[in-house]
């Protein structure tokens, strides 16, 4: 059984207030756990209007499957989203 999660810091464009970070947020994990059957959740940074933390977590049997689910839920959320990915940390188990 392979463990992976990523941690992820974004910069949020165009966000101006606590409500309009909570829809961009809120959108990014809803999309990313239905389109990569994967766990998503906003984990620090949540009084800030501008930066969130996020993180991003895959239970499976491949270690290449659950990686290649990841790496395509980052590219999705840079490529469809106005934020810039600041820094993320891969955790696996």
């Amino acid at each position: 059984m392979v463990l992976m999660g990523v941690e992820v810091t974004l910069l949020i464009f165009d966000s101006y207030s606590l409500k309009e970070k909570r829809s961009v947020i809120k959108s990014i994990l809803r999309r990313s756990e239905n389109r990569h059957h994967l766990s998503a959740a906003e984990v620090d940074d949540m009084d800030l209007h501008n930066k969130a933390v996020i993180g991003f977590g895959i239970v499976g049997n491949d270690r290449v499957l659950c990686r290649k689910r990841l790496d395509a839920a980052l590219k999705e959320v840079e490529e469809n989203y106005e934020v810039e990915i600041l820094d993320f940390n891969w955790i696996e188990a």
